[in-house]
């Protein structure tokens, strides 16, 4: 009996044949990691610099020292104040270019406050009923936008607890105005007395 047979390993436990490594390959990842480890190093040495010529640029500036004296110093306060030849300067406020007291009726037209609404979606109608009124002596609040823009003529609402002001308030706009609706209906929650709504 022959000992010595051959015997061949099976494949599955055979070494796997060596690759061959390019050199090609070797030298791009080193030259990949050559090209971060310079990127790392440019940009460590880089901050570097910039914060040397930062702190370079940087100078102390000097600071001013307020030595007390025995004279006093004028104060910004003391600048403020006027002096007696200074006139002070009125804040001009708009008053009624007429009595706000109403002669034929006996009512205070400053007691009613007025809001008046654009309902025409014209730029500026609402102002000019605001100006109107602001010179009868109404008191009046800033003007405001209608909830629509197609209103017809003007449109007055007071509170039914302001219902004495309908008639003079229609007939003081009436000087300006086509007055097409009024009525003393306005919602007790609404923030005036009276509603003016100036449309087309």
């Amino acid at each position: 009996m022959e000992e010595n047979q051959n015997f061949e390993t099976p494949t599955q436990f055979a070494p796997a044949p060596k690759r061959k490594i390019n050199k090609r390959f070797i030298y791009l990842i080193g030259l990949v990691i050559f090209l971060f480890v310079a990127f790392l190093g440019y940009s460590f040495l880089g901050s570097q610099t910039s914060t040397n010529n930062q702190n370079a640029s940087q100078t102390p500036t000097p600071t001013e020292f307020i030595i007390p004296t025995d004279t006093p110093t004028p104060s910004v306060e003391a600048e403020k104040t006027p002096t007696p030849t200074e006139k002070p300067t009125d804040t001009p406020t708009p008053r009624p270019t007429q009595n706000p007291l109403d002669s034929a009726t006996g009512l205070d037209r400053s007691n009613l406050k007025v809001t008046v609404q654009n309902g025409s979606g014209e730029a500026g109608v609402a102002k000019k009923g605001v100006d109107l009124l602001v010179s009868l002596g109404y008191d009046v609040a800033s003007p405001q936008n209608a909830d629509k823009e197609d209103y017809i003529g003007v449109t007055v609402q007071l509170k039914a607890g302001s219902s004495k002001y309908l008639n003079l308030l229609k007939n003081d706009l009436s000087k300006e105005y086509t007055v097409s609706t009024s009525s003393s209906d306005l919602a007790d929650s609404f923030s005036t007395d009276a509603l003016v709504i100036i449309g087309k």
